[in-house]
Formats: structure tokens, sequence, C-alpha cells
């Protein structure tokens, strides 16, 4: 069995203990199939696989945030661990390897990195010799570690990819930072949203929704897709379209739905919306994104195989249409989470490599990293975690493009539940302080600090400009839908005309702990 002792803040076993974005995670690092129950003090997980396992959940940091943490690898045994002890041993076990792969294990001990590190080492031990005499005072303890670790981690986060951004450009030049990108609702029309796009941004996002596109079999409307594109053209506005093809229900019609059982119709229908896409748009694009989040395969029911193929086929068809352009897959739920819940998907990771090992032919990965809304893969996770999974993601020896949100409100159940669906849970956890204008702009500088240090990244993109009704992640934009532009706005602009001037990075880093969660 493998059980964890949960304990509230007297001392005593919690009655009740949130289990939010509970998963279990194997050896290999991908979600396992589990059943997940807190009751009584415990935390248990019935799981069908044998072997080592750890337990992710997100976990209330206080004044540092409530995000997604993780234990180590930890076998069965009769004897319950201690939930916050075992959270503390893997973020300092996080912190010390990463210490040594960044070659910054000879900090000195008055570093602030260090200082966290070596106390939360030493309740860490602390905690070890009282867990089986007292398990309450262990898990005392263990929170303090946990929460010493926890922000060693980032702090090493933020040191770390700034001295690597302050190299970077120092080698590239002023304007030598990964290029930054924006993403636009195809429904703005006024001219001051494609002015600030124009002047501020080095390319636009250009959403291709198939549904937008063929609302019914047989029709093509292209006249909003038409007026973006000349106008990028003419403006010589670099373009990243797409997605091609996603199975996601904002993305796809109703009508291929027919044929959903029916492979050979549903690429055929596949390479005829792809083959007339590239062909209309294709002069004012540079760059495809052919596929974006089909190894989450929950929406249309497809074989491992037919899933490669499709990505194989789609892929060769762009390149053999626009053979100038870039093909770019994008990866979606980057953590995997999903894959403990859907035996048919495919883990993040593991379709990355398999795209090398089937040599499908494609130029550019691309990550979404959106933040902070209470469904799969959005739960919030901290800037440690954002940078070893970009480390993860950069050793398929692809350029990177990271694509990254978080909203400007905290989002509840009201804006992401449809009429008739189970309430869902409201809390998607926080960054330091609730979701807010301020906590936004201080996470944007922060994540795109991070992205833009590693060498492998190629360019970083937020994912909306404009808060609008259909927006995946609701209030993610930079500008309000009454076009006052937030706190986030005017801090993505000082930061990149800070890299602009010279090799000195800006100084993202987490929200200051008294901040309110009102707007700046």
């Amino acid at each position: 069995m493998l059980a964890f002792r949960v304990f509230d803040e007297s001392g005593t076993p919690a009655p009740r203990w949130p289990i939010r974005n509970a998963h279990a995670v194997g050896a290999d690092g991908n979600a396992m199939r589990a059943r997940i129950v807190a009751a009584d003090g415990l935390i248990t997980i019935d799981r069908r696989d044998p072997g080592p396992a750890a337990l992710a959940l997100q976990h209330d940091l206080g004044e540092l945030g409530s995000v997604t943490l993780q234990t180590c690898l930890l076998p069965d045994r009769d004897e319950p661990y201690v939930l916050e002890l075992e959270l503390a041993r893997h973020r300092l076990m996080v912190l010390l390897a990463k210490l040594e792969d960044w070659l910054l294990f000879e900090l000195s001990h008055d570093h602030p990195v260090q200082k966290h590190a070596d106390r939360g080492r030493e309740l860490f031990i602390e905690a070890l010799g009282v867990q089986k005499r007292d398990p309450a005072r262990a898990a005392a303890l263990g929170r303090a570690a946990l929460h010493e670790a926890f922000d060693g981690s980032e702090a090493l986060a933020l040191a770390h990819s700034s001295t690597l951004l302050q190299r970077r450009t120092a080698q590239a030049g002023p304007g030598g930072a990964p290029r930054v990108g924006c993403g636009m609702t195809l429904g703005a029309t006024d001219p001051r949203l494609r002015h600030a796009l124009r002047s501020h941004f080095d390319y636009c996002l250009l959403p291709t929704p198939w549904r937008v596109i063929s609302p019914a079999e047989g029709q093509r409307q292209w006249q909003t897709l038409d007026a973006w594109s000349q106008w990028a053209k003419r403006v010589q506005l670099p373009v990243v379209a797409g997605p091609v093809l996603s199975f996601e229900p904002g993305q796809v019609p109703e009508w291929p739905y027919i044929w959903e059982h029916d492979y050979d119709t549903v690429r055929d229908l596949v390479y005829e919306h792809v083959e007339a896409l590239v062909r209309r748009l294709g002069p004012s694009v540079g760059a495809w994104v052919v596929a974006s989040g089909l190894h989450i395969n929950e929406h249309f029911v497809l074989t491992f195989e037919q899933l490669m193929d499709l990505t194989r086929m789609v892929s060769m068809l762009v390149k053999k249409l626009q053979p100038s352009a870039k093909v770019v897959i994008e990866l979606k739920r980057c953590f995997g989470e999903y894959f403990g819940r859907n035996p048919r998907s495919i883990p993040p990771a593991m379709y990355a490599d398999l795209l090398v090992q089937s040599g499908i032919h494609y130029d550019v990965l691309s990550l979404a990293i959106p933040m902070g809304q209470p469904v799969d893969g959005q739960y919030t996770r901290d800037l440690m975690q954002l940078s070893t999974t970009l480390d993860l993601y950069g050793q398929y020896g692809k350029p990177l493009v990271v694509s990254l949100c978080a909203p400007s409100r905290p989002v509840t159940s009201i804006m992401v539940a449809s009429p008739g669906d189970e309430p869902v849970d409201e809390n998607s956890g926080r960054w330091r302080r609730p979701w807010s204008p301020l906590v936004q702009g201080h996470w944007l500088e922060a994540a795109m600090q991070i992205a833009m240090s590693k060498p492998f990244v190629e360019s970083v993109a937020w994912r909306e400009l404009v808060d609008h009704p259909d927006i995946e992640l609701p209030m993610s934009g930079l500008v309000d839908e009454d076009l006052c532009p937030k706190p986030s706005w005017r801090r993505l602009l000082g930061y990149r005309q800070h890299l602009a001037q010279g090799p000195a990075a800006a100084p993202g880093g987490p929200a200051p702990r008294g901040a309110s969660g009102g707007a700046a």
C-alpha cells in the first residue's frame, strides 16, 4: 500500500484534505492510472501497476502560493509516509540536483539560495529523526523544510536564468534575445490592437480553427482569415498560423464526427482541409503549427498508429505545398497528468520522442503552457518546474517555441463550466498571491526570463493580446475587453526595451509577499 499521513495546523490528523490535480507518477516520469482517496488523515493510492510511485497534487504553501508538487518515487510499505516530509524530500532533491547540474554548487554560504538549501536540509534531517515517534511533529518540520526548499528553488531558477540570459544577449549583441510574439483573436478588428501587434511584437500567432473555416460540410469561409493575412503581409509582420489540425472542441467542426469511426474518411477530410488552408494563406505565412495536442486523443477515437500517421501526413503535406515555411508541432498539457486517466493518449514527452524515432519531419517543437485555470493541464506550477520542463523538451534536438499565458483574475467554475456540466473545483492554485493584474505581470516577466534564457528556445509568445468571450484561458490577455492595457502589458514592453538596450537581463522575480490581490 502507498499511503500518506496528513495533519492540520494543530497537529491532529486532517479529517479532510483537498486532492486537487492529484495523480500518481511512475518510474518513467509518466502519470499512472490510480484511484486516490483522502479520508481520516490519510491519502491512499490504489494503482494497478506494481513498483515505486510518486504522488503529485496541488499543495498549499501559504504565502508562497498553492502549486502542484510531487514526492519522490516511493515503494509500498505498511506504515504510511508523512506527506509534507516527502514533498520536502523531493523539492530538496531537485534544488540540490539543479545546483550541481547548473554548476552553481559553490555558492557562498550567505547567498539566498544556499541559505534556503542549508536551512531546508537542517529541518528535513530533524524531521527524519522524529517521524516514527511523532509524525505530527515530522509533518510540521517537513512543512517548514518544504517552504525553504521551494523558496530556494524558485530563487535558483531565476538566478540561473538571469545569468544565462545575460550571456545569451551579450554574445548576440543588443536585440539578440529570442523573438517575442503574441496571439490575436480573429474577431479583433480595432485598429489600435493591430497597431499594438505590429509595433511591439516580432510576429503574430494567427488562429486557423477548422470550425470557423468550414462550419458546414462542403462550405469554406475565408473572409476573416484573408483580411488578417493580407494585413500582416502589407505591414510585413511575420505570421505563425495554426493549428492546421487539432481535435479540440473549439477547433474542429461538428460535422466530421459523423465519420469518427471511419479513419480513412477522416484522413481524407483532414487532407482536403489542410491542402485548402495552406494553398489559401501560404504566401502570408512563414511557419505553420501543423498539429496541436494530437497526443491527448480525447475527442476522436484514434489508435496510436493513426495518431502518428496523421502527424506524418499533415507535416509532409504542408512541407510539400510550402517548402520555405517552417513546420511546427505543438505539445499541450506538457506536464502529462491526462495520461493517468486516458489510456488511449500518449504522454507528451513520449510523443516528442516518437516524432524523432518515427522520422517525422518538422522544424520546431512548440510548448503551450497556460497557467491558472481549474481544468486539466492548467493548474498552477512553479518557476522551477517551468525551467526543468523546458530542459526536458530541449533535449530532442529541435528549437523550441514557448507560448505562455496566465489570468489577471482568479478563474471560477462559472467561467469554465458549460450549462448542464457538473460543478468543477474553482481552485486552480496561485503563484505567491491570488491571480491579479499585478501577479500576472510578475509571472509574465519571470516566466519569459526563464524561457528566453534557454539556448534552445527560439522564440516566446503570449497566447492572447486581448480578452474576449471565446478565449481559452479567461482574462489572460494583456489588454482587457475595454482595450485598457493591464500591468502585464507595461511589464512586457519595459522588459523587452531593457533587453534591447544591453546584455543585462531585467530582474524578473516573484510577486512581493506583501502584494495585494488588486491591480498595480
